[in-house]
Parts: C-alpha cells; structure tokens; sequence
C-alpha cells in the first residue's frame, strides 16, 4: 500500500479551527471576553498564516547504502506551494555509510531548492537520526558526521524559514527510488533535471 505524503503543518487551519470551535463560547463567558473580537483575532491569525504557507515548498531526501559503508546514493524530490514536482534530483556517493547518504541528499536537496530561489521549505526525511541531530536533539558524535552536519547547518541557514519532520520509509517512496536509482546507475549529481522540471 501506497501511503500519500504527510501534510506540513498548518497554523492557518489551527486558527480557523479556532475561530469554529464550539468550546470556545463557553470560555469566553467564564473569562467575560467577546466572542465575535476573538473569531475576528483568530480569522486575521488565520489569513497571516495562510498566506505565509502559501510560500512554502517540499523537500523529501533519502539516502541509501548497499553494505553500510557500501555502494551509496542519495535522493532527492523538490515540491512548489501546489505539490508540482519542481525537481528530482540523485548522486552516487561512491562507498560510504546510510547516514552520510541520507545527509547528502539533503544537503543536494537544499541546493536545488537554492539554485530555483527557494525560501521556506518543509523538508521531510525516514532518518530519524540526520532530523533530530538538525533540531539539536542529538549530539553529533561521529566525527565523520560532523563535516556533514555543518555543511547541512550552512545551507538551511541560508533559508528564510524552514521545518524538518521525520517521516517513516512508506512516505518517502520516491527520494528512496532516486536513492537507489543513483546507487544502479552509478549517476553523479546533475542539476541539469531542475531546468528541465520547471520548464515542463
């Protein structure tokens, strides 16, 4: 079974949520506030937010290792505001581990993303251990991770605003079959597929 891709976050549909909710008329009377100043506040936090994530586009990255350290590729698949697919993109690493695959494919993600004027991004990834070292929830403790890491702080700090989530393998289908397309075709990195993309 094919499983869609995760929804980004919406703080926009959380206010309109809000502005609707049946709760809220109970605790504005317990609090003396109006109802209709509330649903007013929450319906101009609801269009702010709209519009701010109406700007952001996709990142789905994987990576994948034939032997850990092993024949490696990374992939990547870039989304506009509107889930067109903007570009694909895949490299073969040669011999390396899964976790420098998986932060190749970001970091080649994140250039894509920058060559096409890119400024907020949801980015999305199966490796747990790649998104929580970003979000500071893990220490970086191989030191051959930790070039990686910085070469991938550099790039996402270059953005205006961005989101990483872990998502599981089911998905991240099509990063993964760029991944080991990449690994197949011993294909180096050619950002050539991003002109084509966007033209089609």
């Amino acid at each position: 079974m094919t499983l869609s891709a995760p929804k980004p976050p919406s703080r926009a549909e959380l206010f309109y949520a809000l502005a609707e909710n049946p709760y809220i008329p109970g605790l504005l009377k317990r609090y003396g506030l109006c109802l209709k100043d509330l649903q007013h506040l929450f319906g101009e936090a609801a269009e702010h937010y709209r519009s701010l994530e109406q700007d952001y586009w996709t990142l789905f990255v994987d990576g994948a290792s034939r032997g850990n350290p092993g024949p490696a590729g990374a992939g990547a698949v870039l989304r506009d505001s509107q889930g067109q697919i903007r570009a694909e993109v895949r490299d073969y690493l040669g011999k390396a581990t899964n976790n420098e695959a998986e932060y190749r494919a970001l970091q080649m993600g994140l250039e894509a993303a920058q060559r096409l004027g890119v400024r907020r991004l949801y980015i999305f990834s199966d490796s747990k251990l790649v998104v929580e070292q970003l979000k500071g929830g893990y220490q970086v403790k191989s030191p051959n991770l930790k070039p990686w890491w910085e070469a991938t702080r550099i790039l996402l700090k270059k953005l205006d605003a961005y989101a990483i989530s872990h998502v599981n393998r089911g998905q991240n289908q099509e990063a993964d079959r760029l991944a080991n397309e990449a690994i197949d075709q011993k294909s180096k990195v050619d950002y050539n597929l991003l002109k084509r993309a966007v033209s089609e």
